[in-house]
């Protein structure tokens, strides 16, 4: 306790004292109650791997913010909701569904953030700054901040702090000229206040944020350009950027001619430069995706990252672990204005394909599509993978045993894939199992040929040497490997909706129906029912407007919300809808207003009964294919402690058969199945079992030169062992044996067992009674 009266006793010690304790009792009851955050930190994600699978998810890397995998398991959902100050910072379209939902967030298209260098590449001299900005505040009506205890507060002065320090106090009621007289400097590039300065006014209120004048200038921030209102000398409009404690405080209005529900007294000061500035770059390229329904949007910012395209411009000389290649990729007709800002014509993903919304046969259920097997021949969606091996000898060498790539001299095989210097040459194609590099050991002088694995062939696309040793040898290399890739049923297909399916049949062109007024087949046919759940209104409103930019030769802008950005209180839009504006360009090369034609049976060349809607729409192949992904086995490898098939599709495994599917071969009643699922196929094992004891360890070869040990037999043979082989280690006699067929993981679990004293006994059906003991009682 200190008496503040008493002679001796220094204020600021006293409130130093009082402060510590204060933090002291503070961080004891956050430790207690937070005790997971400091005990299990974060120990990976911290890095990610900018992946080149194709631009858009290249740029994402980079735009990308995280909070942490820590929170990804946590039951509270309070991190990621998306909070009023992260509008215009954080896309709320652009994060992904599922567990990571709300946590990987990605910066807006116009957002960036605060930096040491100035806008002519200078490293910042923020000391230098922070001075020049003193002398303006005290120059506006500042009271700077002196060696002495301040007695006022709030509601008469506040207090001014420039990145976490008080440094002075203002009037409250000057406050308001002094925030207006920086912006002003701001909007003038006064040398005294950097363009990222943030002036976060926060004004009096009742039970709201502590008032005052918070101002920063530090870097990593985010900041983001908005018209500026207020008038100046030169009467032009200028862009200010802001940060996000400053915007909840600001009168922020939209550019869509409205006030935004204001009253009077606080009129709008700033205004946001385009509505889709609250987009990233990948979710601005959807096209009208105000008319898509909000999951949808979310659903094409993550298959846009998964589409195969053009992954670089250098693909000829890169060597990436997996790259994606689409051959022959398109421009879309209908497209976004950050289409052209970001030339994403120098990384096309995707074709425009001709696509009727027609359920044409019952190959298009459930999001299934029919493609036209004509146009794939010809080309549509065919794309390639590549996958480079990365060898490295100096690394695996035993011994300090050099190796080197060389080819036997011996060899006088020309056909063979492997070059004279022991690198497969460029251009060939290798079959699985086939020699396509070779390793020469320098101290015994063998050569170690290397074949390829998997199960498919592939083609040595290019081959790139890594440097040499000391001696001049070639030691590490990487091996481009090139693997077709052309559609084929399973594989997975993707509008720019979020409208995602799989190609169910590779369809004859001559089967396939053809349009009454232009002939045309189309190329990919669709279900009608992909659309009324959904509701992405934009895809039927591309087919529309692609077909009219096809036939009048331009391209068609298709910038979100654009209908309702008003200049000057006049709507830019001249028609009350898309269609209205479209509709004429069709009619007016004698197409339906509407999109839809007449089209004719390609099987029995008959006239359909309605009009079908068909129209060209920008199609995007994704990476998902089901030549990556099947698993087949019949017979393989088997794990050695249960002799059960391993899992696995690179190790050649099985398919777990589960609990689940147990329980559903039950409910059907197919128990010979069940049976051959889990015993016959799995882990078939015919035991030797004593009905004496029940014992199923005990069992011994009887060791004899002229019997011989029966091979296993499996289904529909029999598994009688000649008579007395086997004898009972416990009973000491083999008139009780008898053979079992049972799964061998019950035989694992007797072993178990008994190692832990716990014996297993099994009552056979013709049991028999041991015979009595010759000890007696």
């Amino acid at each position: 306790n200190f008496d503040v009266n008493a002679d001796g006793i220094d204020l600021f010690q006293a409130a130093s004292v009082l402060m510590l304790s204060v933090f002291i009792c503070l961080f004891h009851a956050t430790l207690r109650n937070n005790m997971h955050f400091f005990v299990k930190f974060q120990r990976e994600g911290m890095t990610i791997q900018a992946e080149r699978l194709n631009f858009h998810r290249y740029i994402s890397h980079f735009r990308s913010v995280h909070r942490g995998s820590s929170f990804a398991k946590m039951r509270t959902t309070t991190v990621r909701k998306l909070l009023p100050e992260s509008w215009g910072f954080l896309c709320p379209v652009h994060t992904p569904d599922g567990e990571p939902c709300g946590l990987l967030n990605h910066m807006t298209s116009i957002c960036r953030i605060s930096s040491c260098y100035n806008s002519e590449g200078a490293i910042k001299d923020f000391q230098k700054i922070k001075d020049k900005l003193l002398v303006e505040l005290v120059r506006g009506g500042m009271i700077p901040l002196l060696p002495k205890m301040e007695h006022t507060g709030p509601p008469e002065v506040l207090h001014v702090h420039l990145d976490g320090c008080i440094v002075g106090s203002i009037a409250s009621a000057k406050i308001e000229e002094v925030v207006n007289y920086l912006r002003r400097l701001k909007l003038l590039a006064h040398p005294a206040t950097p363009e990222d300065l943030e002036v976060g006014y926060v004004p009096l209120s009742l039970g709201g944020a502590y008032p005052g004048l918070y101002l920063f200038t530090s870097p990593a921030r985010f900041v983001r350009p908005v018209k500026n209102l207020v008038s100046l000398p030169d009467g032009e409009t200028r862009i200010e950027l802001i940060g996000p404690f400053e915007q909840a405080f600001m009168e922020i209005r939209c550019p869509d001619g409205g006030d935004g529900g204001r009253k009077k007294e606080f009129p709008a000061t700033h205004e946001e430069i385009h509505p889709t500035a609250i987009l990233s770059v990948v979710a601005n390229l959807t096209p009208w995706s105000d008319h898509n329904q909000s999951p949808r949007n979310m659903y094409q910012c993550q298959m846009a990252k998964q589409t195969m395209g053009f992954c670089g411009q250098a693909l000829k000389y890169r060597t990436d672990v997996k790259a994606f290649h689409l051959q022959t990729p398109q421009s879309p007709i209908v497209r976004t204005a950050t289409y052209k800002k970001y030339h994403m014509d120098e990384f096309p993903s995707g074709t425009n394909a001709i696509v009727a919304v027609l359920s044409y046969t019952g190959y298009d259920m459930e999001d299934a599509m029919i493609l036209n097997k004509s146009a794939v021949d010809r080309g549509m969606f065919r794309g390639d993978i590549f996958q480079t091996e990365c060898i490295d000898l100096s690394a695996k060498r035993t011994e300090n045993v050099p190796e080197i790539f060389a080819k036997s001299p011996l060899s006088r095989d020309t056909d063979n894939v492997i070059d004279s210097d022991g690198l497969p040459r460029v251009g060939e194609t290798v079959v699985p199992y086939e020699q396509y590099y070779s390793i020469y050991n320098t101290l015994t002088g063998a050569i170690r040929p290397v074949r390829l694995k998997g199960t498919e062939p592939a083609a040595i696309d290019y081959v790139a040497l890594n440097g040499t040793n000391s001696k001049g040898s070639l030691q590490k290399v990487n091996i481009r490997l090139r693997r077709k890739r052309n559609p084929i049923i399973g594989d997975k297909f993707s509008s720019r909706h979020g409208q995602k399916g799989v190609c169910s049949q590779l369809w004859p062109d001559i089967d396939m129906p053809f349009s009454a007024n232009t002939g045309m087949r189309p190329d990919l046919i669709i279900n009608p029912h992909a659309f009324p759940s959904r509701m992405t209104i934009a895809m039927l409103i591309e087919s529309i407007a692609a077909k009219a930019g096809s036939v009048h030769g331009k391209f068609i802008d298709a910038t979100p919300f654009a209908s309702s950005v008003k200049e000057d209180g006049e709507n830019r839009c001249k028609y009350d809808s898309i269609v209205d504006e479209l509709g004429p360009m069709l009619a007016s090369y004698g197409f339906n207003h509407h999109g839809t034609e007449v089209l004719y049976s390609g099987l029995f060349g008959t006239e359909l009964q309605f009009e079908i809607f068909i129209g060209p729409v920008y199609y995007q192949r994704l990476r998902h294919m089901v030549s990556d992904k099947f698993q087949v086995r019949t017979t393989g490898r088997i794990d050695q402690v249960t002799k059960q098939p391993i899992g696995g599709r690179k190790h050649g495994g099985g398919i777990r058969f589960g609990e689940m599917e147990r329980d559903a071969l039950l409910a059907h009643g197919a128990s010979y199945l069940l049976h051959d699922r889990l015993h016959t196929c799995s882990d078939y094992h015919v035991a030797d079992v004593c009905s004496l004891c029940g014992s199923l360890l005990s069992a011994t070869v009887i060791k004899s030169d002229t019997q011989k040990k029966s091979k296993r037999h499996l289904l529909g043979v029999n598994t009688v062992r000649p008579a007395k082989n086997f004898t009972c280690q416990a009973c000491q006699t083999n008139k009780g044996m008898e053979t079992v067929a049972m799964p061998y993981v019950f035989r694992y679990l007797a072993a178990e067992l008994a190692a832990m004293n716990i014996k297993l006994d099994l009552r056979l059906s013709n049991r028999r009674e041991a015979p009595p003991s010759n000890e007696s009682c």
